[in-house]
Parts: structure tokens; C-alpha cells; sequence
């Protein structure tokens, strides 16, 4: 009885702990290159980047026209249209602060710019740092009988797939409105945003066979715009039909549906995103709308400069 109350200290012995060795391994510290242990098959020992090894990959079979035609001739010419010297930058309006005449004006945010919600951007000099240039081209396709039938949404995304050659999202609604039968989370279309070499593909083909054989497109409209440099216009579903991918198998789309197209660049006004669209073979119409805001300051500026050079 004394033996059992009596206290037992802690110790590896009495736990009956596995002991581990002080020494560090280093086995998992050796590389080992299995492609040098057996002769057998030499062209292993060849780098991915050798066309005779099994890993080679190609990158690109055939050039990119339209980025070729940008680098080689649109980007200085763009320069040289816009570069002019002296240019200062031009400020967009911001948001402002509270003139303090009451004390709940403290830790408030900022008012909204005067005259508008959204502040604007301001407009840098044109350099050779900012020449526009075109980044993507979005798609947006929206069935508005999707609501009814469901299938169509579905159609409009192989349309699309059909035409990028890349896979498009789907589009559901957002909103409620019993008279409309349309509820949240319904399928009611697709988009797809393409970039680099799709884009140039997609680009090629509109420019080249789809807006040429359009009979009423007399160009795009130069009001088309949302001032931040980036041209949006229309595709009805007979336009459609002229991409070669929907004409030469027409059997396979008995219905076809049309879509908006975005142009995003780079430019810092949607008078320089015309002039770059424009080189890369899109026709404009109509007259320019331009904010007054910025028509003023265009007008100052060019006021500064002839009394400067005077």
C-alpha cells in the first residue's frame, strides 16, 4: 500500500517513449535526375526548349497581324497625332471636402464632385508611355426569351464559343419583377472577354469580312462611348449570321441572336480611342460629343500655348 502512493516522476523510461536519433537526415537533401540512371532513352537528356525532346512545346506557329500592324506602324503614328508640346495636365473633378460649418461635418466623407457622381480622371500629357492601345474586347449576349425558354441561353453561349473559339460565361438575372416572369439567378444569356491573340482573331474577322458585307452599317456612331476611352456599339442577329463560323453552317443555328461588343484601350478620351480604333480598321459617323467641362479646358489650353509661342 505505502508503494503505490508513492509519487511517479516523469521520465522518457517510464512513458515508454520511442527514442529518435540526434543526427539530421540527409537523404531528402539529395536530388536525384532519373533521366541520367538508365541509357536507354537519350533524347530525355534533351531540355524542354529542344524541338527533339518529347516535353517541346510550340508557341506560336503564325504571326499576330493586328499587334504587328500596332508596333509597327500604328503606335508612332498615334504619337505623332497626339504629342503636343507643352501640354499640361488637365484635372478632372474630384470630390470635395465639407466647408466645416457644422459639426456633424467632421470624420463625414467626401462630397461628390460638382455637377456629377462619379469623379473624374485626370487627363496626363500624350507621351510615348500612354500611347492607347487596345486591351480587350468584350462580348455580351442577352436573350431576353430566356425567361421562357431556357434553352436559348444556352444556344447564345455556343454562339459565342462558336465564334471566339473560347468558352464563354453565363449571364443571370439579378432583379425580381413578377410582371416579367423573371426571378434572381434565371439564365438569360453569356459574355466572354477576350484578350491578346483572341482578341486580334475576333478583331480581324469583324473588320474584314463581318462589317463590309453589312448593307445598312454605315459606321460606328461617334457618340458611342462612356468617356474613359472605351467604344461600345451593336450586332444585330442578321449581322450575325456573316461570321464565317455561323454562315458556313448555317444548318447547325437555326436561330441566331446578337450581341453588344465593348472595345477596351488604354486612351485616356474617346477621341483618342476613335483614332486608334480607326487605324485597326473600325469606320466612324456622326458628329462628337464632347463634355463641356473638357471643351473648356481644351480651349484654355490651346489659348496658353498660342499666346506662349507668340
Amino acid at each position: 500500500m505505502f508503494q503505490q502512493s508513492v509519487r511517479q516522476f516523469s521520465s522518457s523510461a517510464v512513458a515508454q517513449k520511442v527514442g529518435c536519433a540526434q543526427v539530421k537526415p540527409v537523404h531528402h537533401k539529395v536530388r536525384i535526375i532519373k533521366k541520367f540512371l538508365s541509357p536507354k532513352y537519350p533524347e530525355l537528356k534533351y531540355e524542354p526548349h529542344d524541338i527533339r525532346s518529347p516535353k517541346y512545346k510550340p508557341y506560336l506557329t503564325t504571326p499576330d497581324r493586328v499587334q504587328d500592324h500596332y508596333f509597327n506602324t500604328l503606335q508612332s503614328d498615334l504619337l505623332l497625332i497626339n504629342y503636343r508640346h507643352g501640354q499640361q495636365p488637365i484635372y478632372g473633378n474630384k470630390r470635395r471636402q465639407w466647408d466645416m460649418t457644422s459639426p456633424y461635418h467632421l470624420n463625414r466623407p467626401l462630397r461628390k464632385p460638382k455637377g456629377q457622381i462619379v469623379p473624374s480622371p485626370t487627363i496626363k500629357p500624350r507621351t510615348y508611355e500612354n500611347v492607347p492601345r487596345l486591351e480587350g474586347v468584350t462580348l455580351n449576349c442577352f436573350v431576353k426569351d430566356a425567361k421562357l425558354y431556357p434553352a436559348q441561353a444556352i444556344s447564345a453561349a455556343l454562339q459565342l464559343q462558336q465564334i471566339t473559339g473560347c468558352k464563354p460565361k453565363a449571364i443571370f438575372a439579378k432583379t425580381n419583377v413578377p410582371n416579367w416572369k423573371l426571378r434572381p439567378g434565371m439564365k438569360m444569356g453569356a459574355k466572354i472577354t477576350l484578350h491578346g491573340r483572341d482578341a486580334s482573331q475576333f478583331i480581324s474577322t469583324l473588320t474584314e469580312i463581318v462589317l463590309p458585307r453589312t448593307r445598312d452599317f454605315y459606321g460606328i456612331s461617334n457618340r458611342s462611348g462612356d468617356r474613359y476611352g472605351n467604344i461600345a456599339f451593336g450586332l444585330t442577329a442578321e449581322e450575325v449570321k456573316l461570321f464565317p463560323e455561323i454562315e458556313n453552317n448555317q444548318d447547325s443555328w437555326p436561330q441566331n441572336f446578337g450581341f453588344d461588343i465593348t472595345l477596351h484601350t488604354s486612351a485616356q478620351t474617346d477621341a483618342d480611342a476613335r483614332i486608334l480604333l480607326s487605324g485597326l480598321g473600325f469606320p466612324f459617323t456622326g458628329s462628337e460629343r464632347i463634355p463641356k467641362t473638357l471643351l473648356n479646358d481644351l480651349v484654355s489650353e490651346e489659348e496658353e500655348i498660342s499666346t506662349t509661342q507668340q
